[in-house]
């Protein structure tokens, strides 16, 4: 066979995952004295990591006392763990070869493991230099690149083993990789998939696509990417767990608490892994279930930080604010896994407002915030896309929010009330009690009307005021497409629709405009309260969320949308409007829910205001006011931010004239 024949062979053998076969084919061709397809192999194997393959054909070669011989040991004894043996052995060949290109690789290999990088860089680039079409020594210089935070030329120097080589798993894996910890997501899934039309059934590339799709919010490609990385390899505990935060994310949590049960079962001393569990089942509210995980972990782990960090939580929930305190002030951050230091100071926060610790708390919440920006999402979030929103509206409602007037027998929107107002301004209380309604049906937090929006920007004009442009059959077509949203979840018995977002105070003049029979409930809470409580929640960065990390942005957030309601209270005098007081709901539920019920047109019904039953029967409260609604009604979120005075004194000018006009 010719050099080609055999080259081809040899390919078509590992595609078939015949490594004995290529193996013996290598050894054949170094009997007849030809070592080229040995040498191929050998780095073809150990640069995508098939360490066992890669150890037996190098066993089986045949021995000729040459240069070949040592770089194979060279090989063998990196393999092994034996750094300092792998360096003194390719030193030996390039005493005998200074330009082998395999023996500089290999030393290479050696020194980067052994901490040398910036001698494996040496090597690598003679490596290079001598062998330009050398994928592997390629591949190899881009670990020490990236490992020296070189990005650029790492990327470049995976992107021309690449080149070299299309097929080369490892180094589409690594440059995958590289993207994504730049956070270019959308890059590495273009990699990733590449990588796929190699091999579709590489595990790790599966996972670390699901992993993009998640961070994209791309959420079915990336439960898809998963469940393939599942079956690809169903020993691997990783693709488990990430599955298992993905179905947590979409409030699929008791699915999640399985995923979580089957990764430990694989990984049973993970720690980390055992601390999401814990967790998620802290988020529902099975303290039980929880604390027996806790016990479990602190077994096996008694100091990991992770595991006393949610047991401080479930001291917290159960009502033992200094026990949870105690365990707090004893963790060391700096210790945690890097995953769970910002959810630690939220809970320093809540456990220290709890415990008169005000000072502590706030400083408490502000490093949790900070920390929230230093997120690949956060650097990836456009912070004025809200603000520009809220411009548009207003500059639309500066013209009047002009558009065509609907008829009579056009869908007015009779049978829907959309809940606003303001995050932390008691909407998931009060969506929860009216829920318990039997007419009624409740959606929490979907992006039902944002979607509606987003197809009218589409639409020349652009949102809002394309709003002007459209005919009955224009109008029409939006309306259709919110109620197919929305269809799907009722049941005959329900007569009412209530949609429940609170940011979407901003759209308000948009839902009237194209729902003009719609009704608002508005919830108000005192608007420092407001402030403090976004201020102190850790939430999901997003285009909204981004702004309360920091109180001068939370404060200015907070003026804007108040002020844009103001004025589409003004330019739209036929808005069907209920306000609804946080605090006199805690305080007279009963009273406060009947007069809505009246507004809402619905007959009264006894026991709405036994909210925790219809918390029970909900799969979550998709809010991060999930375990207070939980609990019984409580007064202490009543006037709140007094604690805080100093804090707010450089902010009351601009608070002041929004809590005169509510009269608090």
């Amino acid at each position: 066979m010719t050099d080609d024949t055999v080259l081809q062979t040899a390919r078509a053998m590992l595609a078939a995952g015949d490594y004995d076969g290529a193996t013996a084919l290598a050894c054949s061709e170094a009997r007849r004295g030809d070592r080229h397809l040995g040498d191929w192999l050998r780095e073809h194997l150990v640069g995508e990591r098939l360490n066992a393959q890669a150890a037996g054909l190098m066993r089986a070669l045949p021995k000729s006392g040459s240069v070949d011989d040592l770089i194979d040991q060279a090989a063998l004894a990196q393999l092994a763990g034996d750094s300092r043996s792998a360096m003194a052995i390719a030193r030996k060949a390039l005493a005998l070869q200074p330009d082998n290109a395999f023996a500089l690789n290999h030393l290479g290999r050696a020194l980067f493991n052994a901490g040398a990088a910036g001698e494996a860089r040496s090597a690598f680039e003679r490596a290079v230099a001598v062998a330009p079409g050398y994928s592997q020594a390629w591949h190899n210089l881009g670990h020490v690149l990236r490992a020296g935070r070189d990005f650029k030329a790492a990327e470049a120097a995976y992107r021309k083993a690449v080149a070299i080589a299309p097929d080369y798993q490892s180094a589409l894996l690594n440059l995958a990789l590289l993207q994504m910890g730049q956070g270019d997501n959308m890059s590495a899934v273009g990699t990733l998939r590449t990588l796929l039309d190699v091999n579709p059934s590489h595990a790790e590339g599966l996972l670390n696509l699901g992993i993009c799709h998640h961070i994209l919010r791309e959420f079915d490609e990336a439960k898809a990417a998963f469940e393939r990385s599942i079956a690809a390899d169903p020993s691997q505990p990783r693709s488990l767990r990430h599955m298992g935060s993905l179905l947590r994310e979409l409030q699929e949590t008791h699915a999640a608490v399985d995923y979580y049960r089957k990764a430990l079962t694989l990984a049973p001393q993970d720690a980390d892994l055992r601390a999401e569990l814990i967790s998620t089942l802290e988020l529902l509210s099975d303290l039980y279930a929880a604390e027996e995980a806790v016990r479990e972990g602190l077994a096996s782990t008694p100091s990991d930080s992770g595991i006393l960090f949610e047991s401080a939580k479930l001291h917290r929930r159960r009502g033992d604010h200094e026990g949870a305190w105690r365990i707090l002030s004893a963790i060391d951050p700096a210790r945690m896994n890097p995953r769970l230091v910002q959810s630690y100071h939220y809970e320093c926060g809540t456990v220290a407002d709890r415990t008169g610790r005000y000072d502590e708390a706030f400083k408490a919440y502000a490093k949790g915030n900070e920390l929230s920006l230093t997120s690949i999402r956060a650097r990836n979030t456009d912070q004025s896309a809200l603000p520009a929103q809220m411009d548009r509206v207003q500059a639309w409602l500066a013209k009047g929010a002009p558009c065509a007037a609907s008829g009579e027998d056009e869908d007015l929107g009779d049978d829907l009330c959309f809940l606003i107002g303001f995050p932390r301004s008691g909407t998931t209380l009060l969506d929860v009690m009216l829920d318990g309604h039997r007419q009624v049906l409740s959606i929490e937090e979907k992006p039902t009307m944002e979607r509606v929006a987003f197809a009218l920007d589409r639409l020349p004009g652009h949102y809002p005021d394309a709003l002007s442009t459209l005919d009955r059959t224009g109008r029409e077509r939006l309306r259709a497409l919110y109620r197919s949203q929305i269809d799907g979840l009722r049941t005959p018995e329900h007569a009412l629709v209530i949609d429940k977002m609170p940011i979407r105070t901003i759209h308000a003049p948009f839902i009237h405009r194209l729902f003009p029979n719609a009704r608002f409930l508005f919830a108000e809470r005192h608007p420092c309260d407001v402030v403090l409580s976004n201020f102190m929640q850790h939430y999901a960065v997003n285009e909204a969320m981004i702004h309360f990390t920091r109180m001068p942005s939370a404060v200015e957030t907070y003026d804007r949308v108040m002020r844009l309601w103001q004025l589409a209270e003004g330019a739209l005098p036929g808005l069907r409007v209920h306000r609804v007081r946080y605090e006199s709901l805690v305080g007279d539920p009963d009273g406060v829910l009947r007069e809505t019920c009246a507004f809402l047109g619905l007959p009264w019904q006894e026991g709405m205001s036994q909210h925790r039953d219809t918390v029970g029967q909900r799969k979550q409260i998709k809010t991060n006011s999930y375990h207070q609604v939980a609990e019984p009604l409580y007064q202490r979120s009543k006037y709140r931010w007094l604690n805080y005075r100093v804090q707010f004194e450089p902010y009351m000018a601009t608070l002041q004239p929004h809590i005169d006009r509510m009269g608090y």
